[in-house]
């Protein structure tokens, strides 16, 4: 019994020895380093890189082509009517103020000086005090101020606005005055809205409520326009042409009267007192 016992021992002993180096022999070889192409494990491996949107700040084609854009698009400075007008006859000058008080009457009025041609000074002086001061004796008139400002000084047209107050006796209030002057340098003349005005479009404006702002503090704009067309002003185009003071023609009572201002149409169309008897209105376009 023994002997067998002894047998199966060393069967058993055996056959765990081969066990165990067949393990090893195993282990040996998975433990051999497996060397693989490395960009090959990338092209493999390659996955989808995602960049989140962050701000370009230089942007050179964008702020080329703006560029470029802009310098196309920009505009020529505006050269002001008032200096168009003049052509290649620049006439450089100075204003003054001169007074003509008379009883009840006092009106401050501009006068030219310094200009070469001191005949054509002389005649546009004589010819600005007329159309200022002249007719105003009446005999119920309590009291007449009348100041101006100078609305353009240019090398081809000065433009004067006229703003005063006249009241008469027994009247209920005073009345507000408006006059303007438009004056041509080199002729002496007085530049009337339609010679200087686009007729067509003053024409358009008035009748669409549109393409002017008015000027006087609470008038508003809807009660100005039905003002105009319920009968105010019966034909815009003749009404017009009769605006301004006319030196050749004294006696002609104007319509209204106009101004350039900022290189801007000033109409005065007469109205209503409560509107403030004028309303003065800047229209949008430069001239």
């Amino acid at each position: 019994m023994k002997k067998y016992m002894k047998i199966i021992s060393i069967s058993v002993m055996i056959m765990l020895t081969a066990g165990c180096e067949g393990n090893t022999a195993t282990k040996g070889e998975s433990e051999v380093p497996v060397i693989e192409d490395f960009d090959a494990m990338l092209n493999d491996q390659r996955t989808q890189v995602i960049v989140r949107d962050e701000p370009d700040t230089a942007q050179p084609d964008t702020i080329d082509q703006e560029t470029e854009d802009s310098a196309e698009t920009a505009t020529e400075p505006v050269v002001p009517y008032a200096d168009r007008f003049a052509g290649e006859n620049v006439v450089t000058y100075n204003i003054e103020t001169a007074v003509y008080e008379e009883g009840v009457v006092k009106v401050e009025y501009p006068q030219l000086v310094g200009m070469a041609d001191e005949g054509k000074q002389q005649e546009i002086n004589e010819e600005i005090k007329k159309a200022v001061t002249e007719n105003l004796t009446a005999d119920n008139l309590s009291s007449y101020d009348l100041k101006y400002e100078t609305a353009t000084k240019g090398n081809g047209i000065v433009s004067f606005i006229f703003r005063g107050v006249e009241s008469y006796i027994n009247s209920a209030h005073p009345n507000n005055v408006i006059k303007t002057l438009n004056i041509d340098l080199n002729t002496g003349k007085n530049v009337r809205l339609k010679s200087f005005a686009d007729m067509a479009l003053v024409v358009s404006s008035l009748e669409n409520a549109n393409g002017y702002t008015i000027i006087n503090e609470g008038v508003d704009a809807a009660d100005f326009s039905a003002f105009l067309n319920n009968g105010a002003v019966t034909d815009y185009a003749i009404t017009l042409l009769d605006y301004d003071i006319d030196f050749e023609h004294p006696e002609m009572i104007p319509a209204g009267f106009s101004a350039i201002r900022d290189n801007h149409l000033i109409l005065f169309i007469e109205a209503e007192h409560a509107m403030g008897d004028y309303v003065e209105l800047e229209f949008d376009q430069n001239l």
